[in-house]
């Protein structure tokens, strides 16, 4: 039995034992921006073949199965994000995440608002990438700690980075999961920028300024487990809109997207002038 390098999604630390070098290679690519030296307690994943093709397991505890192993690594990846953020000692917002120069700029919501699509779009010019679907911030400093998970690209946006499919090493049928390149991870930043993204099919791509008491309701819908941190989450958020400029984002064509949200790593805050 092969065992990969140990891994750290935020606070969740883990390996992947396998038979074969074929799985562990693809982990190895997969999570090697989260590779860690550290001899820590960790939690193990491991891929046994199958009847019916493969079966993944955590500590000890059958957890999945499939018929193709990139589905399988994928099926390891999601889980390992799930845990990553349930457990995360940190702020953690469900959104994606770019850094420019020092400066952060989050993109909270939903699922299938456009976050990772808009984070490729961004990360294929001059952002390096935060995350696709957890920014974790600091309880103290408000500080954007990286989380370079693999970046995860549903069916409907792979026409947009055709360069992004031998690239990518695991997923299904319906998604690509893709290493980002070590130089292209963020560094360790504070937000500037929360925009709120809402993909609309052939609409006009539009920024639009966002009142702050609006804004903090919408970070109280998209911070994982906030309704078990309570007051202090709310609290920590309250004073990271009253930092950062908010925005609503229409999305309809993700390079328009991109183009605005350039324009704004160019602009002047509308925080700082409000400070002054």
């Amino acid at each position: 039995m092969l065992v990969s390098s140990r891994f750290r999604a935020l606070t969740f630390r883990f390996d992947v034992a396998a038979p074969s070098v074929e799985p562990i290679a693809c982990c190895e690519r997969l999570f090697a921006n989260l590779a860690v030296a550290s001899r820590a307690p960790i939690h193990h994943y491991r891929i046994d073949d199958a009847d019916t093709g493969y079966e993944l397991r955590l500590d000890g505890h059958l957890i999945g199965q499939a018929a193709e192993l990139s589905r399988l690594v994928g099926d390891l990846a999601a889980d390992a994000n799930r845990h990553a953020v349930s457990s995360s000692a940190t702020l953690t917002l469900h959104a994606g995440g770019v850094e420019r120069d020092g400066v952060g700029f989050v993109f909270p919501g939903a699922s299938q608002a456009g976050k990772s699509t808009l984070v490729a779009g961004l990360t294929r010019g001059a952002f390096r990438y935060v995350s696709d679907e957890a920014v974790a911030l600091d309880w103290r400093t408000l500080a954007i700690r990286p989380y370079p998970k693999p970046l995860g690209l549903d069916r409907g946006s792979w026409e947009l980075f055709p360069e992004l499919e031998r690239r990518a090493c695991a997923g299904g049928a319906d998604e690509w999961l893709v290493p980002v390149d070590a130089d292209a991870v963020a560094s360790p930043c504070r937000v500037a920028v929360v925009a709120f993204p809402r993909y609309e099919k052939a609409a006009r791509t539009s920024l639009e300024p966002l009142r702050r008491a609006e804004a903090l309701i919408e970070l109280t819908k998209n911070t994982f487990r906030f309704d078990a941190l309570g007051r202090r989450a709310l609290r920590v958020l309250g004073a990271l809109v009253r930092e950062v400029d908010c925005y609503h984002f229409v999305i309809g064509d993700v390079d328009d997207a991109c183009t605005l949200v350039e324009e704004l790593a160019r602009s002047p805050r509308r925080s700082d002038a409000a400070s002054t």
